[in-house]
């Protein structure tokens, strides 16, 4: 049985071209414009790193990644999950700001973007209560939130 010449099939080397390779069996496995560095990976389990506002994208469910993960931004004492107002603000400014995937307990949790979300049943009119927001606070768990929303990967 003699095999066919596959280097005459127009189909795979059409599927070739779109991989972005000139020759057989090379390809790019790794893409640091779509994918988290080692680096940056590092840094985010270690705590946090610096990224500008404006290379953060918005993934559908509306909450915020970097590369291929989900992340928290920080900005201002507050901690934002979602694309809410203020975070659609730092992004048309171009604001360097502070991003991670790890608990961050010295800022406050940004309430309007658990709305946006619609975690656990918050909404908009519910975080104007000053009683309800004080135990939205004490009880959110990134943990929890996690394990709905997975940080990485994305």
């Amino acid at each position: 049985m003699k095999l066919p010449d596959f280097l005459d099939d127009a189909n795979l080397n059409e599927l070739r071209q779109k991989m972005g390779t000139d020759k057989l069996g090379e390809f790019e496995l790794f893409d640091p414009q779509k994918q988290l560095t080692y680096s940056e990976r590092e840094a985010l389990e270690s705590g946090s790193f610096e990224v500008n506002a404006g290379e953060l994208r918005v993934i559908k469910d509306k909450t915020l990644a970097y590369k291929n993960s989900r992340l928290w931004l920080s900005h201002d004492n507050k901690y934002h999950l979602a694309y809410c107002q203020e975070v659609q603000q730092l992004r048309h400014r171009q604001h360097q700001v502070q991003c991670g995937t790890e608990s961050n307990n010295d800022d406050d949790l940004c309430l309007e973007c658990l709305a946006l979300l619609k975690y656990h049943g918050v909404d908009n009119r519910r975080i104007r209560r000053g009683e309800f927001t004080d135990q939205v606070q004490e009880e959110f768990d990134l943990a929890e939130f996690k394990r709905e929303f997975p940080f990485y990967p994305v």
